[in-house]
């Protein structure tokens, strides 16, 4: 009887006890599974990660020209008179590229003007590697931005607020570097309102996430993974990243993107003044200090400002409470203003301030040549030298136009001048003129008459993109003047 009562306690004792443990085990599992996910379970993505599906790798094929040397086998009619070899251009077309991200349904992507510049073709490879053809819906040099539509709908970005980022706040730049498929940099923003060269009316917001050959037109996205800028450029004279680059602004690229979207083209609004920057002598004898406002040398008749009562010889202090102290100061104030828009002008006559209001027309050159900012891409050498050309009654083809900040601007050639020869070529004919200077690698020589010259001189043409970087926002354009604006 004691024995059985003895084993039953022991028993229950022992059931008890495998009870506990089996609880106990059951507490430490779940609490181990809380702990440390599972095999299966799903990391959240980051915001980098969910910008990428609306990023592509943008392909322009382009018209490119090398040299072919033409090797004599000693036969044939050439023979006898010694022939030798002798070298040749010949055209062909490369694929090159740049990056782009959507901007709104319906597959319309953002990128910039210089990656399909002179494009017979252009394709984009979407994040999960397809290769799509794209449509050049519009293109606005000035700021450097296109926008193609593909055969695709990609999820769209959401824009960002560039105005509430601060120098230290970190962002990243995703594109397609060297055609490395849809990659990622970091870095933080390091400046606001920098300039490419002294004549680009962008503010570009400065960073240093890597930028390479093939980032071109892809998005700087902030922390919340927003747009916050559209890179551009790196300074050239170092060809790779070296810790400088620059993006045009949201608030620039968001307009310029949603008129492309809605009209194919940018339309910008056109007060009628040519200014010059007020330094110096020239600021001392108008009796305003170094650097007060632009001195106004023309305004065009019949324009926005004549009607507002400007005159030549008034100083343009501001735009729309937009301080101004250099020409590009007023073409960055008027860069996204729409025809029709009403600005405040503040002005000086010389004895005392007073404010206009002036309402935009449509600026008739709406159209505005390229700027060249390339991340890579080979310029389209007639353009990037910054020169056309008319026929002339007499020998050589006559300067149509110069470009502002272009390597022609910068070696003092203007229109009206005679181009005599490229390198040892006479000219006669505009459209030559062109193609030669297309088919120049990154110099050329033209001889030319210049305007009351009686003697014609060699002038050495240099794309150096990095020349006009190396002095942008200084002395080197004191004296700089510009417009119609």
């Amino acid at each position: 009887m004691h024995d059985n009562s003895t084993r039953t306690l022991l028993a229950g004792a022992v059931i008890i006890a495998l009870v506990a443990a089996a609880q106990l085990y059951g507490l430490l599992q779940g609490q181990m599974g809380q702990s440390q996910p599972g095999p299966m379970s799903a990391r959240a993505e980051s915001p980098t990660e969910i910008a990428l599906r609306s990023v592509v790798t943008v392909y322009a094929e382009r018209a490119v020209s090398q040299p072919v040397m033409l090797l004599s086998d000693g036969e044939g009619a050439g023979e006898g008179l010694g022939a030798r070899n002798s070298a040749e251009e010949t055209e062909g077309w490369s694929w090159r590229s740049g990056s782009g991200f959507a901007i709104a349904e319906g597959g319309y992507v953002l990128t910039n003007h210089h990656v399909i510049s002179g494009a017979r073709r252009i394709e984009a490879r979407l994040a999960n590697g397809s290769r799509v053809r794209a449509e050049l819906i519009g293109t606005d040099p000035l700021t450097d931005l296109a926008l193609l539509q593909i055969d695709a709908d990609l999820p769209v970005l959401e824009w960002g607020d560039d105005e509430a980022l601060r120098v230290g706040d970190p962002v990243v730049a995703i594109g397609s570097p060297l055609d490395f498929h849809l990659s990622a940099s970091s870095g933080v923003i390091g400046g606001f309102g920098r300039a490419y060269d002294g004549a680009d009316p962008v503010g570009y917001i400065q960073h240093d996430a890597a930028l390479n050959p093939g980032n071109s037109g892809g998005p700087l996205i902030d922390s919340s993974g927003r747009v916050v800028g559209v890179n551009t450029a790196i300074p050239q004279e170092a060809f790779f990243n070296v810790g400088i680059s620059l993006a045009v602004p949201a608030s620039v690229a968001r307009q310029v993107g949603e008129a492309l979207t809605a009209h194919g083209r940018m339309e910008r609004g056109f007060l009628g003044v040519s200014v010059r920057a007020l330094h110096g002598p020239l600021a001392s004898a108008m009796g305003r200090r170094s650097g007060e406002g632009v001195l106004i040398e023309a305004v065009d008749p019949n324009s926005p400002a004549a009607q507002a009562g400007v005159r030549p010889g008034q100083t343009l202090l501001a735009v729309d409470g937009i301080a101004l102290s250099t020409p590009r100061d007023l073409a960055r104030a008027l860069l996204v203003t729409l025809p029709g828009a009403e600005l405040a002008l503040s002005l000086h006559d010389g004895e005392a301030r007073f404010r206009v209001s002036a309402v935009l027309d449509r600026r008739p050159d709406a159209d505005q040549p390229a700027i060249a900012r390339d991340l890579g891409f080979e310029s389209d050498a007639g353009h990037g030298y910054g020169l056309s050309f008319a026929g002339t009654e007499s020998g050589g083809v006559a300067v149509a136009s110069v470009a502002r900040g272009s390597p022609a601007a910068q070696a003092g050639l203007a229109e009206g001048d005679i181009v005599l020869a490229i390198g040892a070529s006479e000219l006669s004919d505009p459209r030559e003129a062109e193609v030669r200077l297309r088919l120049a690698r990154h110099e050329v020589a033209l001889r030319v008459l210049r305007s009351g010259d009686n003697v014609p001189r060699y002038i050495a043409l240099v794309l150096d993109h990095g020349a006009a970087a190396r002095a942008p926002d200084h002395a080197a354009f004191a004296d700089a003047s510009g417009g119609p604006f």
